[in-house]
């Protein structure tokens, strides 16, 4: 047990060592680590740094990308029970909310109709899930924009950390990356806007004022990703 406890003493002075080590001065004589003991430290920091980085916006941005994939399996779903439906029984093609409305489809087609189903219900949970834990960790942003909007602009960003460092320029082409690589490449037009188009206040004015009312949003965005961000780093 004495050696188990001093074992444990000599790695928490090893992290200590590590984390003072970018104040040394390099004229200074850093410490004698014991290479073990360097490797346990190291394995105790990283499994750290691992634990701190699992935030809670980034449960909500796996929430919105898986979202997404449900409502593109569900579009090709859909197109895919229309189409074989009207390729098997000669009749014409018929919309997806009829054909789920007929309860004697044939076999595999029925299949295809439940896990469509699934979808839907999946894509249900997924966005009241979204909308019920956005508020609470992005609250100031969730108020300029809508929950799932909020989360999507994150999901661009990378992380609420990275969102709050970014200027409002950026955030607002953030969804338009590859406009503007083409504008940088071809001396296309550069695009005004990226996700932030899915506004109600930029979508419902002139295309001449978007470029000025998107400008005008993200600067807002910015101030909010920021107080979000910090705000929870306070409360820590």
């Amino acid at each position: 047990m004495k050696s188990v406890t001093a074992d444990k003493e000599k790695t928490k002075d090893v992290v200590s060592v590590i984390d003072d080590s970018k104040y040394y001065n390099l004229s200074e004589k850093v410490p004698d680590v014991d290479i073990k003991d360097l490797r346990d430290a190291s394995i105790i920091q990283t499994e750290k740094r691992i634990l701190d980085s699992l935030t809670s916006d980034k449960n909500l941005i796996q929430a919105i990308q898986a979202l997404d994939d449900a409502h593109t399996s569900s579009n090709l779903l859909s197109e895919r029970l229309c189409t074989w439906q009207a390729h098997t029984t000669g009749e014409s093609r018929s919309t997806v909310d009829y054909l789920l409305n007929i309860d004697s489809l044939p076999f595999p087609i029925s299949n295809l109709k439940d896990t469509y189903l699934h979808l839907q219900i999946l894509i249900e949970n997924l966005s009241e899930f979204i909308n019920e834990e956005a508020p609470k960790v992005f609250p100031e942003m969730v108020k300029l924009l809508d929950a799932q909007l909020t989360v999507r602009l994150v999901s661009f960003a990378g992380s609420l950390a990275k969102l709050a460092r970014l200027p409002s320029s950026t955030i607002q082409l953030l969804g338009a990356e590859k406009a503007l690589f083409r504008h940088m490449l071809d001396g296309s037009l550069p695009p005004k806007h990226g996700i932030l188009y899915q506004h109600p206040s930029v979508k419902g004015v002139h295309n001449k004022k978007k470029g000025k009312v998107t400008r005008s949003l993200a600067s807002k965005v910015a101030i909010a990703a920021k107080i979000d961000f910090y705000r929870g780093k306070n409360e820590q």
